[in-house]
């Protein structure tokens, strides 16, 4: 998806074209330069302006969720560790633990939620989402992915597949962490986050339940190589756009799974495949409605299991309150 600024980059490549259009014109009919200067400048800003107005109007809207300060939940800054340097020095993802604080300790659910945030966000970005589920009594363990946020020194956001890794690692931190170990285990993830929760986690029997919003099915077939702007932004990003069989392999949810699901009893299968909750829009742009079609025939879901939202694309804008209290019927059930 192209950002703001790649959007206003291209709109101000092709208004000076326009512009230099309509100053030729006027140079031909023999004008003067202040003459040309001032109509090539106006057609400039006619044409400018209004986009600036609406991406300003707009970031007011989309950017509503201020950062938000809450009572009665304590908040702890934790790193784990996940990699190592080429000169031998650890490296961390940086997240926090949000949890009732000791005067309401009689209120916490023996659970912890780990969220993992979509490509081009950081733990803040959905603070709308886990703080609420904090309210309900759940553990919160929310981390910037690797190339994000405080972990950006940490590899490249591009690196999908140590992504994934990653997540299992910090599955792995709750299992031996002397004051989690106990706890259940959720995970939730949006879009390349929801990518990284089925992936690294469906075939992990600690983890009891699993949401995955906005995810794709297939990732090779989810690339937009016949869109030329799409793929220039990808590319700038620095996303790999002709991944080998191997990578498309470890980063498709529907192979992963199905090839776990040959390995497992038919009892077995229903047990996990019932854990998965899969919740998508209708008009996402970014990730097919099919790709929520093909993962739910996979696993063989049933409505309960699901929820389809006719519009909030790919960000699931003004879909926020249903993903909260849909996530907690589906927690709590």
């Amino acid at each position: 998806m192209l950002s703001k600024n790649h959007k206003r980059v291209i709109l101000i490549f092709l208004d000076i074209l326009f512009s230099a259009y309509i100053w030729d014109v006027n140079a031909s009919w023999g004008n003067p330069f202040n003459t040309c200067f001032l109509l090539s400048t106006t057609t400039f800003l006619i044409i400018y302006t209004p986009f600036e107005i609406y991406w300003s109007f707009r970031d007011i809207y989309f950017d509503r969720w201020i950062p938000i300060k809450h009572n009665n939940l304590k908040t702890s800054k934790i790193k784990i560790k996940v990699d190592q340097s080429k000169k031998g020095k650890s490296e961390y993802l940086r997240g926090l633990l949000i949890s009732f604080d000791d005067i309401n300790k009689d209120r916490l659910d023996d659970t912890v939620v780990v969220v993992s945030h979509g490509f081009s966000d950081k733990k803040e970005t959905l603070e709308y989402y886990y703080l609420p589920l904090a309210y309900q009594g759940y553990t919160i363990l929310v981390y910037d992915a690797r190339g994000t946020g405080e972990s950006k020194k940490v590899g490249k956001r591009n690196q999908f597949i140590k992504r994934i890794d990653d997540f299992k690692k910090i599955v792995s931190w709750i299992e031996n962490n002397n004051a989690l170990k106990s706890y259940k285990i959720y995970a939730v993830g949006f879009s390349i986050g929801a990518i990284t929760v089925l992936c690294g986690g469906f075939s992990s029997e600690n983890i009891k339940k699993i949401i995955a919003i906005s995810s794709m099915s297939y990732y090779k077939q989810n690339l937009p190589k016949y869109n030329l702007i799409v793929m220039l932004s990808y590319l700038m990003k620095g996303v790999k756009l002709f991944p080998n069989s191997k990578e498309n392999e470890s980063l498709s949810p529907h192979i992963v799974i199905e090839q776990f699901k040959s390995l497992i009893s038919d009892e077995e299968w229903k047990q996990y495949s019932q854990r998965v909750f899969l919740i998508h829009a209708k008009n996402d742009k970014i990730i097919k409605f099919k790709n929520f079609k093909e993962n739910v025939t996979l696993l063989g879901i049933t409505e309960k299991n699901t929820l389809i939202l006719k519009k909030g694309g790919h960000t699931q804008k003004k879909n926020e309150l249903l993903l909260v209290s849909a996530s907690l019927k589906f927690f709590n059930s």
